[in-house]
């Protein structure tokens, strides 16, 4: 059996398959088995990732630990009691893992705690987000925000060591070369690279917990190479690529003062490899990408009090701009011009858009997706103004009325993808009876490995 009657869901880890695959083994099984998203591990278990991969395990009241590709951690210990106590330990084996903790669930304390460990290090967390990565003959780690302490072990047994700690912005190399120099009392403690800051791994889990931190940054490194957006002005445009789609927010959506930040979003076509927002390239945006997002700021003059005007066009690799699509939202912050109550500024688009497909990635549309592999994974992007959405008449319970992304599992052992070709209606459901249904289909190929 793969999974014993024994395993307690009371503490888990939570599985999302964020691009990529990922494969995992339980602690009563040595065979590396296909994971899936929404999957739930336990202590005991491990999780690894292929090339060009991301995952997301959640844990322990919305903490969250990101894997890079090529990674392999191993759960310890995982544990959470009614006394409020919460533990968890990891070994990252191979690879790299960016995580958020909580501070109100790891204090400095004896209740709970929260460890890596590598060959080299031990890291204690308490309410912080770092990174850690083990490549070839060195383990970095990288501290956001927060405070880590670190043991570095003096010898392979992990029994002596030298504890070092680590404050926000610094970065600890632990080698051969810095354990010797920790021991002959240097500091080995450097500045975290710009690199790093800069990279999509950090920026894309940044965008989970601290949006607009996220944005300042990308904003920084756009204004630092404007060329490649102002050579965007000279590309004639073409109709034969399509206009990107915006699903949110609604045109003439209201942004309270309150705010310093607004968040433009929606999906790319099919030979998109660039989006552009009122002249600036996405540095998030990759080519094949459906999704695409763009925030307004206040502090770089991208969100300005009274009416703002956001134009979006996509570049296909052949070099053709697509027609813009344009959205207006208004602002009200100190200084706009604020319209009389009977001229409030409402939507004035009543379409209830069809749902869009992001996962599995189909080139051409229409075709069917081939795969080999028993379970498939839909995601896609709805309305922001659908209530419910239904895949084959299974309504997805995890789906909240406002939010715009969905997933279904597709799994040949649940008996919903069967051999040959499965069809899959995804409609959303919207305000005055308003439905808009897409369909995929998925022609699932499996692999027989066995001898007759």
């Amino acid at each position: 059996m793969l999974f014993s009657d024994v395993r307690s869901e009371a503490a888990s880890m939570e599985l999302q398959i964020l691009k990529g695959r990922a494969e995992f083994t339980f602690s009563e099984s040595d065979t590396w088995t296909p994971a899936y998203s929404e999957q739930k591990f336990l202590e005991g278990d491990s999780i690894r990732t292929s090339n060009n991969t991301r995952a997301s395990l959640e844990f322990l009241g919305g903490n969250m630990i990101f894997l890079n590709e090529n990674s392999e951690i191993y759960i310890s210990e995982l544990e959470e009691k009614s006394s409020g106590k919460k533990v968890l330990s990891l070994e990252l084996r191979q690879g790299e893992i960016w995580a958020h903790a909580s501070g109100d669930a790891f204090a400095n304390d004896d209740k709970s705690k929260f460890i890596v460990e590598t060959e080299r290090v031990r890291v204690h967390v308490r309410g912080t987000i770092f990174d850690l990565s083990t490549r070839g003959p060195q383990d970095t780690l990288r501290l956001v925000k927060g405070s880590v302490d670190v043991d570095v072990f003096n010898d392979p047994d992990k029994e002596n060591f030298t504890n070092v700690s680590v404050g926000v912005g610094q970065k600890l190399v632990a080698s051969n070369a810095s354990r010797d120099e920790l021991v002959g009392g240097k500091d080995v403690l450097e500045i975290i690279d710009t690199d790093f800051i800069h990279s999509e791994w950090h920026l894309q889990n940044l965008e989970r917990f601290a949006p607009q931190e996220a944005t300042q940054i990308r904003r920084r490194i756009e204004v630092a190479a404007p060329s490649a957006n102002a050579s965007n002005e000279a590309i004639p445009t073409s109709t034969e690529l399509e206009s990107p789609k915006i699903l949110s927010p609604q045109e003439g959506a209201r942004i309270a003062a309150v705010q310093d930040s607004v968040k433009i979003e929606g999906t790319a076509p099919l030979k998109a490899v660039q989006i552009v927002v009122n002249g600036y390239t996405l540095t998030r945006f990759q080519p094949g990408d459906r999704k695409w997002a763009y925030f307004g700021a206040t502090k770089f003059g991208t969100l300005l009090p009274g009416e703002n005007t956001y134009s979006v066009i996509a570049i296909s690799r052949d070099g053709k701009k697509s027609p813009p699509a344009e959205i207006k939202v208004f602002y009200e912050g100190e200084g706009a011009d604020l319209p009389a109550e009977s001229d409030e500024i409402v939507s004035t688009i009543d379409e209830f858009k069809t749902p869009v497909i992001t996962r599995p990635t189909i080139i051409d549309e229409g075709e069917p997706y081939q795969t080999s592999s028993d379970i498939v994974t839909i995601t896609g992007l709805v309305d922001p103004k659908t209530n419910a959405v239904e895949i084959n008449g299974f309504r997805l319970k995890k789906f909240q009325p406002g939010q715009t992304e969905f997933s279904y599992i597709a799994n040949a052992r649940y008996g919903n993808m069967s051999e040959g070709e499965n069809t899959y209606e995804i409609t959303a459901f919207g305000p005055d009876g308003k439905m808009a249904t897409k369909t995929i289909t998925v022609v699932y190929s499996p692999i027989n490995l066995d001898s007759e």
